[in-house]
């Protein structure tokens, strides 16, 4: 598809463009790159949508589906939690003090401590439907936007398959660079293939319920803003057996698409 392929050789360029020039993934720059890689099928999307006369959903209608996307990341990145326990220690409270600067960590009453997970939670809800929507909707405009659009004709699940091996193989660069799994760049690859495949079903589902590309950004976005806390609060004794990045995630996406096929 040559819209694909637009986005997967100019992404990948980009990438390479920025790791010769000395990128990597664990620098400030990273953050940046991140944001314009994210745009790339974007981009691509909107031109070869305008070029083709394809309509991309982009009006807000809240309704059932907005409130799922927003707190089904949530309810996936806890739950992936207990099942991460087997393959790493619970580490709590002492993982979070370490996200706070050592110097500021003693004036800091013991009750915040305690409410800081669900400060971060919060935290996250806002951040996923503000600023990370918009990072994530760089990528929804290929995915659940122009692909979909393209792919629709085939069937729900049909086109999830297509799309979600797409998308996880668009990821490689940055999983070879050490983004999700920095200790298994070689196997993270197909672990990543393997947790877009499961993930596209959910979001395409919402991006229809919800009747708009923007249901899936924030449902994208609202995961990327609180994945992290499944990697903080169990310790990473092996990438891809850890968090909802890791087999958990992908075993409850597994869960949920069985009960979705019943109803798709």
């Amino acid at each position: 598809m040559q819209a694909f392929s637009w986005a997967l050789g100019l992404s990948w360029g980009a990438f390479l463009a920025f790791y010769l020039g000395g990128g990597r993934v664990d620098t400030p720059a990273y953050l940046a790159f991140s944001l314009l890689y994210m745009w790339i099928p974007g981009l691509v999307a909107l031109y070869f949508a305008r070029k083709e006369g394809i309509h991309l959903p982009l009006t807000p209608r809240p309704n059932r589906y907005w409130l799922f996307a927003w707190l089904f990341p949530v309810a996936l990145t806890l739950l992936s939690i207990p099942l991460s326990l087997p393959f790493g220690a619970w580490q709590g409270l002492d993982a979070l003090r370490s996200t706070i600067p050592p110097e500021a960590a003693p004036g800091i009453p013991e009750a915040f401590w305690r409410l800081l997970p669900l400060v971060l939670i919060l935290s996250a809800l806002v951040a996923g439907a503000t600023v990370n929507l918009l990072a994530a909707l760089g990528e929804e405009l290929l995915w659940r936007g122009y692909l979909w659009e393209r792919l629709r004709e085939r069937g729900f699940w049909p086109a999830s398959l297509e799309i979600g091996f797409f998308w996880g193989l668009w990821h490689a660069p940055l999983i070879l660079a050490g983004h999700n799994y920095p200790r298994e760049p070689l196997l993270g690859v197909p672990m990543m293939i393997l947790l877009t495949l499961a993930l596209t079903p959910v979001l395409l589902w919402v991006r229809e319920g919800g009747g708009s590309v923007l249901a899936a950004a924030l449902l994208h976005g609202t995961l990327n803003a609180i994945a992290g806390l499944s990697l903080l609060l169990v310790e990473r004794t092996h990438d891809l057996l850890v968090g909802v990045v890791g087999l958990p995630g992908v075993f409850l996406l597994s869960l949920f698409n069985l009960w979705l096929r019943r109803r798709v």
